[in-house]
């Protein structure tokens, strides 16, 4: 595991996977952008609220909200733009790295975005309904959201990495088999997700991270 991170971490410094990572960066920044904007907008529209001072705070307000949605959602974001571009990365990262291996036939377009979106709608909804038992209990909530979004992130990434070689019952059958690491690995993501301005990053070096941790597994490094 410690080599897959490793190597992870090599992977997203490398002139290979710096053009998808600005992409997906950028991308996730720019509609977060357009959130601050599309909201300052709706915030004008509004008529006088009883005091000029309201309207004026609304204002200003706006842009905080958009941080504190950033902080909250930048990573579910990021990991759909991650989706988008899983495929693109990958291959670019096994060429790399793995330069005789027959090139996988890859995902396409449209189970990317479905994945991405899938992971999200996942990630998301399993952290709504654990939101009441993290206000009620909030250190062990936070820590089992944690390892649920661990587990979430490493079965997914894992899993569309996996199918970019080989079909969906293999695919399973290795991961369950392998299913301590890779939730390890899941869990790093997760961790990575709830820091800020990292989160823009963690599904990036989640993909990464699943590339190595399943070509390790290919190869018989790990058994």
């Amino acid at each position: 595991m410690f080599a897959s991170i490793g190597a992870a971490f090599r992977s997203l410094r490398s002139s290979a996977a710096s053009g998808v990572l600005l992409t997906c960066v950028l991308l996730t920044l720019a509609l977060f952008a357009a959130g601050v904007a599309g909201l300052e907008y709706l915030v004008s529209l509004l008529p006088q609220l009883g005091w000029p001072w309201i309207n004026r705070a609304l204002a200003i307000l706006a842009p905080v909200m958009m941080l504190v949605l950033l902080w909250l959602t930048g990573g579910p974001v990021a990991a759909l733009f991650a989706g988008l571009f899983l495929d693109k990365l990958a291959g670019k990262i096994e060429a790399q790295d793995y330069p005789a291996d027959t090139p996988a036939p890859g995902l396409g377009f449209w189970t990317g975005l479905r994945s991405g979106l899938s992971l999200v709608l996942l990630v998301l909804g399993f952290d709504i309904a654990m939101l009441p038992l993290s206000l009620a209990l909030p250190g062990p909530g936070e820590v089992l959201t944690l390892f649920g979004n661990g587990w979430l992130l490493g079965r997914e990434y894992f899993e569309l990495v996996a199918l970019r070689h080989v079909a969906p019952g293999m695919a399973r059958a290795v991961r369950t088999r392998h299913r301590w690491r890779i939730t390890a690995g899941g869990l790093l993501i997760a961790l990575l997700s709830v820091v800020p301005l990292i989160n823009l990053v963690a599904p990036l070096f989640g993909v990464a991270l699943m590339v190595h941790l399943f070509k390790r597994i290919q190869r018989g490094a790990i058994r």
